[in-house]
């Protein structure tokens, strides 16, 4: 018996540049931002990110793009170029204000002032009546209006999601095993501080709905090595191998 073997091999080589012990894409930009409260004061020790994540029920900065205010309010935040503006979310301390600013190349250098107003909380559930369970893990992510690019996300067994956000207009955005997306529009306003956006049924996705039941049929449109014509049920009482694969 001859065996093939088949060895693949990539390379990438990352440009990269070295600025102040840290290296940055050669397209990053830096913004600073002044955080102002609504006393109209400087917000010492405020967190801002590109990114967060739930954790242990804590809104959780997971970007490398993050940074903490100064005693005079001001932060410098360094970004890669990704050729849009994306939403920078920014907290005070103690978590009861926050406050969203877009950010883009064509701020390199500027001063941005961020202007914090009250949180919201917003909670909510996943299930899928479909399969008449709760997806085994799940995620939602949000995206602030005007914004393409999402900024937190609260994944995990729970289904569930619990966010910190500053009132405003966002997308969630839910998806999981065995179940499809959904997204829906959600307004946080400082007059409802805690929000219950309820149970989000989420529809069972096709494969879902056929765990368990006879394979289906299938229209074969190019082969090698077997006829197009052929069916599943001409392989009954053999193995069957089927490899799902996509170019990415």
């Amino acid at each position: 018996m001859r065996h093939r073997t088949w060895i693949f091999f990539s390379a990438f080589i990352p440009l990269v540049l070295c600025c102040d012990g840290r290296p940055v894409s050669a397209e990053s930009y830096s913004v600073t931002l002044q955080v102002i409260g609504t006393d109209h004061q400087s917000v010492a020790k405020a967190e801002a990110s590109l990114f967060w994540q739930v954790k242990n029920g804590v809104m959780t900065s997971v970007s490398d793009e993050s940074a903490v205010s100064d005693a005079s309010g001001k932060m410098v935040l360094r970004f890669d170029d990704r050729n849009q503006k994306r939403p920078v979310l920014v907290f005070s301390p103690d978590r009861k204000l926050g406050g969203i600013v877009g950010v883009s190349k064509a701020d390199d250098g500027k001063v941005l002032n961020i202007s914090l107003g009250p949180t919201v909380r917003a909670r909510g559930r996943l299930v899928c009546t479909e399969l008449n369970s709760k997806p085994g893990w799940a995620n939602t992510m949000v995206t602030p209006d005007g914004f393409g690019s999402r900024f937190a996300e609260h994944m995990g067994e729970s289904a569930q999601f619990d966010f910190l956000l500053p009132a405003g207009k966002y997308s969630f955005n839910s998806y999981g095993s065995d179940v499809s997306d959904h997204t829906q529009k959600v307004t946080l306003v400082a007059e409802t501080p805690d929000l219950d956006v309820g149970t989000i049924d989420l529809k069972a996705t096709p494969i879902a709905k056929l765990k368990g039941k006879p394979a289906p049929t299938w229209k074969v449109t190019a082969a090698r090595g077997v006829k197009r014509t052929a069916r599943l049920a001409d392989y009954k009482g053999r193995w069957v191998y089927l490899e799902f694969w996509g170019f990415w």
